[in-house]
């Protein structure tokens, strides 16, 4: 024997177990809440990119910073252009048509934010280690959508609030503190709804596969081709306007208008100077409500029946 191999052998004979079996943990348990905060938290970080490589922050900082900067544009068009009657009308939207210049950052950001939720999980399996905590199926998947509901309101809620608190300070926002409260709400409610609308369509799609490229694909296709399929039916082949409220890119912006008791959405082109009448607003909230529903039941059909390895 080496001496190299009498040492490891020596080694072995000082070592000692004291207490053999195990002990239970006797620290404070914080229960399921905790456990499901503790999810959405570290999900929401995910996301964003935090606590991750440089790379994986880019797409959705840029993206929430697409969002604000007309906002910033607007807010600086008000304090810089000297005041005339028509300013404001021609050149500054309110925050109820806000939503018409981010459309595209809003869609983005959802269909990238969705799948980092859970393809992550779904290709690693980690589904199980969830489930021996105290999560259960439906815990998980609420910690799920928190998060995608939570990010999602970076850009539904803070670019026409920002937008709001800037012309209030300019005295171009609405006039005394009910009007301004009641807008505030007004946001808050659109921006609620649009975050619950597109997270569940975002979520829908991951739920389906464990490829993030593939699910980001897929739910810009459904959102952008469903808009194209349902314009090209009224539009195009002259089918019921109805037909419009099935279009994923319009239908939560048609509701933020209804919401702010706005005009809706144009559903022909115009007869003289008069234009066409929009959806009533209860197909806009019945295909709303049905939409999120489905969408959801989805999501939870895939993750229930997710086969899971402990």
């Amino acid at each position: 024997m080496s001496r190299r191999e009498d040492d490891v052998v020596a080694a072995d004979d000082r070592a000692q177990i004291y207490e053999p079996g195990y002990r239970p943990y006797r620290g404070v348990r914080l229960g399921v809440s905790h456990s499901v905060w503790a999810l959405a938290r570290h999900t929401a970080e995910r996301i964003m990119g935090l606590k991750r490589p440089a790379r994986y922050k880019v797409l959705p900082f840029v993206t929430v910073a697409i969002a604000y900067l007309p906002a910033v544009a607007f807010i600086g068009i008000v304090a810089l252009v000297p005041n005339s009657p028509r300013r404001l009308a021609d050149l500054i939207p309110g925050p109820g048509h806000y939503y018409g210049f981010i459309t595209a950052a809003i869609i983005l950001f959802a269909a990238l934010a969705a799948p980092e939720a859970l393809c992550p999980d779904k290709r690693s399996r980690f589904l199980g280690v969830y489930l021996s905590s105290p999560l259960n199926r439906s815990t998980y998947l609420l910690s799920k959508a928190i998060a995608v509901i939570g990010v999602l309101l970076l850009v539904t809620v803070g670019p026409p609030l920002l937008l709001l608190v800037g012309l209030a300070l300019q005295n171009e926002g609405p006039h005394g503190f009910v009007d301004f409260m009641g807008t505030v709400a007004q946001i808050f409610a659109a921006g609620v709804s649009l975050s619950l609308m597109f997270g569940a369509v975002s979520l829908a799609i991951p739920s389906l596969t464990d490829r993030r490229a593939f699910a980001s694909a897929g739910s810009l296709l459904l959102i952008l081709g469903s808009g194209a399929i349902t314009s090209v039916i009224v539009f195009g082949l002259g089918g019921p306007k109805n037909v419009l409220a099935l279009s994923i890119n319009r239908l939560p912006f048609e509701l933020a208008l209804r919401i702010f008791t706005l005009r809706g959405l144009p559903t022909g082109p115009q007869d003289g100077f008069v234009a066409s009448a929009p959806l009533s607003t209860g197909v806009v909230v019945g295909a709303s409500v049905g939409l999120t529903l489905v969408a959801a039941a989805v999501t939870w059909w895939r993750v229930v029946g997710t086969e899971v390895t402990r």
